[in-house]
């Protein structure tokens, strides 16, 4: 194989390919990138870790066709080294000659028929949806996913799309966050009407996040009963899905809060920040303490006490019913905080024993907000949204 690439498109190609590369396996060839270059040009990186792959597409100038594997963290760390267009070439010996300039690597290589093979790329069912959407939902939803929870379903997000509207949820126990979308679907293969329920490891959505655009470009996401494929640009990013049933998510958000308050969601986050100064150190063995909220009158009350010190303040809001006091794991209360992007929120709240609830106050959105959203459905289709966020209480020890 002999193949001439342009740095910067096989420096674009290959940053993507190290998501799915092997750094803790006994099969040597998962830690490679598995190059093919055709005849006509094509040249295909393919990177496999046996749980998500990677398939990118690019162009090259092929003199002699051929496929190998080189290893993936030697050859990322070549490219970047390079100082302009990057020459591969790979003969019998199965050395790799890598020559950019007067600049010259010698590595190791494989044969490309050892590289596993990987699922087939074509879906059951699947749809089309702008990638800055696909991204702001799961950006909503991330940050409450398990990690290394006995329950491998918590270790994902559950995808349910049902009457043209996408759910996304992800809960450790200690938390629940939601994102619905409802909007047309485009270039639909499989059921005419989409009724799909499965879950995805949260680890392939970190690293899809770093590939997907914040705009309307699309993204075709594909799947068969064991995977998912998301396929942008020249990429195609497939993962295996968890099999396991999601747990009932929609019994847990409580039914009839009895406290409103409505306030900044910028003021609290930024609230929270400081008390986490005080919440979140350790010392002399003591263990992280939680933040209090205490609802009194038209007054949001913050406070925390540790043994690094306290930090009090209050917060105007507008409340209905009766007043309250309850205490929240300081940190957990303030990922869901950043997950949310409206400026105004709602707490919803029935005792100290029991979940708080966070949503966009929609009454509360300015002229900006709606302006915002009126030309986000023109350029994306969306119809609505709606986020959730459950915050689950600590005990408070007065």
């Amino acid at each position: 194989m002999i193949v001439t690439f342009d740095k910067e498109i096989l420096s674009a190609a290959v940053a993507p390919a190290m998501s799915a590369v092997s750094g803790k396996n006994t099969i040597t060839s998962i830690e490679g990138i598995c190059i093919t270059a055709e005849a006509d040009g094509t040249c295909i990186l393919n990177s496999f870790d046996l749980e998500k792959g990677i398939r990118c597409t690019l162009t090259g100038r092929v003199e002699e066709p051929g496929s190998y594997i080189i290893n993936g963290q030697k050859l990322n760390q070549i490219i970047r080294a390079m100082p302009e267009d990057i020459r591969i070439e790979v003969g019998e010996t199965m050395r790799a000659r890598i020559t950019s300039g007067k600049s010259e690597f010698t590595i190791n290589a494989m044969p490309g028929d050892e590289f596993p093979n990987m699922p087939s790329l074509e879906g059951d069912w699947g749809f089309t949806m702008p990638q800055c959407e696909l991204r702001d939902a799961m950006t909503k939803t991330l940050y409450a996913v398990a990690v290394n929870e006995p329950r491998p379903a918590l270790n994902g997000i559950f995808f349910k799309i049902h009457d043209n509207r996408l759910t996304l949820v992800s809960s450790d126990s200690f938390r629940l966050a939601i994102c619905e979308k409802e909007m047309k679907f485009e270039n639909n293969i499989g059921e005419d009407e989409l009724d799909i329920a499965i879950i995805v490891p949260g680890k392939t959505v970190a690293e899809l996040l770093k590939m997907l655009h914040d705009d309307t470009s699309p993204v075709s996401i594909r799947a068969t009963g064991k995977h998912i494929m998301f396929s942008m640009d020249n990429i195609c990013f497939f993962s295996r899905l968890i099999d396991a049933e999601y747990v009932n998510y929609e019994k847990f958000i409580p039914k009839t809060p009895a406290t409103y308050a409505t306030l900044s969601c910028d003021a609290l986050r930024e609230s929270l920040e400081r008390a986490s100064l005080v919440t979140e150190e350790k010392s002399a063995g003591q263990s992280r303490s939680s933040v209090k909220f205490t609802f009194e009158d038209q007054i949001l009350k913050v406070s925390a006490v540790s043994v690094n010190g306290t930090v009090n303040e209050e917060l105007p809001i507008e409340k209905t019913g009766p007043d309250l006091k309850i205490g929240f794991n300081c940190r957990y209360l303030l990922d869901a905080l950043r997950a949310c992007d409206s400026e105004y929120i709602r707490l919803a709240l029935v005792s100290p024993l029991v979940s708080m609830v966070i949503t966009a106050d929609e009454s509360k959105m300015t002229e900006e907000e709606i302006a915002a959203f009126e030309k986000k459905k023109e350029n994306t289709g969306i119809l609505s949204e709606h986020y959730t966020h459950l915050a689950v209480p600590c005990h408070l020890r007065e």
